[in-house]
């Protein structure tokens, strides 16, 4: 009996989680730019918790899961192999970096706002635009690593890939940023 369904089973439900994690990101950030009053701030806030469960789990099960797939069954050296370890690797670091100050900054200020009418202060870390600008790329990151591990391209058509990625993630930051 071979391990190879169950483990790129675990594979598939970790990169599910991820983009549930990723979603529900893009849906927390766009509703607290609409939240007229503290109370849908603190509401929407509390969402964030479920990424917390989330993440770390998909994470892990991605990454375990991949490690078993590569070493059991491709082996090392294939591009989209290299290029999706280091997408996931580069996101675990990227998000903390960007988006865990700015979203605590949101909450520091969602705690000190009075409640009613966001205050000048909430509103203008919420409205942050790198934050702004951020939180659709690691969709896009994520998409490109998904097309890499269904073509299974060389290195020429994985570097294509990533650089349509960078482009429309390039798109994505200056549109929302206006």
């Amino acid at each position: 009996m071979t391990l190879y369904p169950y483990t790129l089973l675990l594979h598939i439900v970790g990169v599910i989680g991820l983009f549930i994690a990723i979603s529900l990101e893009l849906i927390i950030t766009s509703r607290l730019q609409a939240a007229k009053v503290t109370t849908q701030v603190h509401e929407w806030l509390t969402l964030g918790r479920v990424i917390d469960l989330i993440l770390p789990v998909s994470a892990v099960l991605i990454l375990v899961s991949g490690l078993v797939l590569t070493f059991s069954v491709w082996g090392l050296n294939h591009a989209w192999i290299d290029l999706s370890l280091g997408l996931l690797i580069l996101l675990g670091i990227l998000s903390p970096v960007i988006n865990g100050p700015r979203m605590k900054a949101i909450h520091v200020a969602a705690k000190a706002a009075p409640e009613g009418e966001i205050s000048a202060s909430l509103r203008k870390v919420i409205a942050d635009p790198v934050l702004r600008a951020y939180v659709p790329v690691p969709g896009l990151v994520a998409l490109g690593a998904i097309v890499l591990m269904v073509l299974k391209l060389d290195w020429l058509g994985s570097g294509i890939v990533m650089a349509l990625v960078l482009i429309a993630s390039l798109i994505f930051a200056f549109s929302l940023k206006r």
